[in-house]
């Protein structure tokens, strides 16, 4: 009887002894959809998320969590420690100070214009973007304003309206009020995905054919961090070969831009 109980005992600490093994790697995120969704009942959800979920079944060494941050905090929460890495972002987009290493460019995409679809309006609408009045959100880095986010620059050299909601930014532009908003800047994917649930409103817009910017998705990583960028690549990698990527693609039709119709 004594035996039975030392060999449970033994095997419980061995499999506790496993588990916290694991190394805990915490996933910054903010609202970016179809990236990070945190505005639905659920909780949060979209690409990120699901790449999370993949990770963590592919592999066994490390735990991958979620930790919600803000567009604005994002930096702060990074320096302070809060998160080891933050997935579908650029260097370009206000990390060039911070202690950081780009994985492997894994996704693509980008950000187009839209407008309320009038009688003699056309695609030089979107030309010239300092005599119009515009929508965003806030603390984005945007091609039209040379990717400075800083909300002084903003407001000294454009008419932008900054929110913190892509859905509301898409419906300002559908009550066809330039008074408040002329053009908003969205990601093409969300565009998609409003547009295929509500394709009556597809009529009433303007969809540029150009790109305010290109993504060039990579994932950010702590230099001398719990994981370094190479074996965050590996990773990638792993998760290219068995198509995970390729279906969060579809799924979220984030396709490459050369892909794009």
């Amino acid at each position: 009887m004594w035996l039975k109980r030392y060999l449970l005992l033994a095997f419980i600490g061995l499999f506790s002894s496993l588990a916290n093994s694991q190394t805990v790697i915490k996933v910054g995120g903010y609202e970016f959809p179809p990236f990070v969704n945190t505005k639905n009942k659920e909780g949060f959800n979209g690409a990120t998320l699901d790449l999370i979920k993949a990770l963590n079944k592919t592999q066994s060494e490390y735990v991958f969590e979620f930790f919600p941050t803000s567009s604005k905090r994002r930096y702060l929460d990074f320096s302070e420690g809060r998160y080891d890495l933050i997935m579908f972002e650029n260097i370009a987009w206000g990390w060039e100070s911070q202690s950081v290493e780009a994985s492997n460019t894994f996704m693509e995409g980008g950000e187009i214009y839209i407008a309320y679809k009038r009688e003699g309006r056309d695609q030089s609408f979107f030309e010239g973007m300092e005599d119009k009045r515009m929508v965003g959100i806030l603390g984005y880095h945007y091609g039209f304003a040379n990717f400075n986010a800083d909300e002084s620059f903003l407001s000294d050299n454009f008419d932008v309206l900054l929110s913190t909601d892509h859905l509301k930014n898409i419906r300002l532009i559908l009550t066809n009020q330039p008074e408040l908003a002329e053009i908003a800047v969205v990601t093409r994917s969300f565009l998609g995905e409003y547009l295929s649930e509500h394709p009556e409103h597809r009529k009433e817009l303007l969809i540029s054919e150009k790109f305010d910017q290109e993504y060039h998705h990579s994932i950010l990583v702590r230099k001398q961090g719990v994981i370094s960028v190479e074996q965050v690549n590996v990773l990638l990698n792993q998760l290219e070969s068995d198509s995970v990527i390729q279906r969060l693609r579809k799924r979220y039709g984030i396709e490459s831009l050369g892909e794009a119709q």
